[in-house]
């Protein structure tokens, strides 16, 4: 009986685990948060906002930094994104897929993250959720790797992005099909002392681009004061909160479409 008890409880404990992440579970979410899951080549959770008015509207993906899948929700850039300020100025899907740790270390699969982000995005769209024309995509650190490679992959349909402190130096292939990317408006930001990824990485990039016929691709510099001032962390690896502190980048970044 002792044994039954145990089973029976030890099935309870990962049921409970399991509903933490499970499709449609909004209990510790905002108001128009949802999380739910994708299940393809590769399966995924994902953490979904929703405007109240919810046709035909821009997207926002974000891809989140190594480390943060289980407080993605948390995260600068979909706090501000999703904001009552920025969506009564912005209103706005947004995306944010949960990454793995070793989803984030081996290309094959983020390839396959990105085909699954693709198809969710496909599928709100065919439904009339999401204009297909202004479709925006933005990430810090190894998300600002994933927004390189995602826009490489989905140029024709990515209307503009923004390229937070990349981990370029971490995947060579997606420094050298930047060219694939050329056509798309891209803003990188990159504080200039960053103690983790340095500012020339972002600096290279841009470099690149502009030399394979970008005709719309910026670089901002922030200071180690503008770091500070906007709540980042010494080691100025959060480019993500100098941006969402800046109304320019979001303002921009809305401004286009395919």
């Amino acid at each position: 009986m002792r044994k039954i008890i145990l089973t029976i409880l030890t099935a309870l404990m990962i049921l409970t685990a399991l509903s933490c992440c499970g499709q449609g579970d909004t209990a510790q979410l905002p108001k128009g948060f949802q999380s739910l899951n994708y299940t393809g080549d590769i399966s995924f959770d994902y953490t979904l906002y929703s405007p109240e008015e919810g046709k035909e509207l821009p997207v926002v993906i974000y891809f989140h930094g190594f480390g943060e899948n289980d407080t993605v929700a948390e995260t600068k850039a979909v706090t501000t994104l999703t904001s009552d300020e920025e969506q009564a100025l912005h209103p706005c899907y947004v995306l944010a897929p949960c990454i793995e740790d070793d989803v984030y270390l081996a290309r094959s699969d983020r390839d396959k993250l990105y085909s699954g982000v693709k198809a969710i995005i496909d599928k709100m769209t065919a439904k009339g959720y999401i204009d297909p024309g202004r479709i925006y995509v933005c990430g810090n650190s190894f998300g600002g790797l994933a927004t390189v490679e995602f826009t490489e992959q989905y140029a024709k349909d990515v209307a503009a992005a923004i390229v937070m402190c990349p981990a370029l130096s971490y995947s060579q292939d997606s420094s050298k099909n930047l060219n694939l990317m050329k056509d798309v408006p891209t803003w990188f930001a990159h504080a200039t002392n960053d103690n983790v990824i340095p500012v020339t990485i972002s600096k290279t990039a841009v470099e690149n681009l502009e030399r394979m016929g970008a005709k719309e691709v910026y670089l901002k510099e922030f200071t180690d004061e503008e770091m500070l001032s906007c709540g980042a962390l010494t080691g100025y690896h959060q480019a993500d909160f100098a941006v969402m502190a800046d109304p320019t980048f979001t303002k921009w970044l809305f401004e286009h479409r395919k």
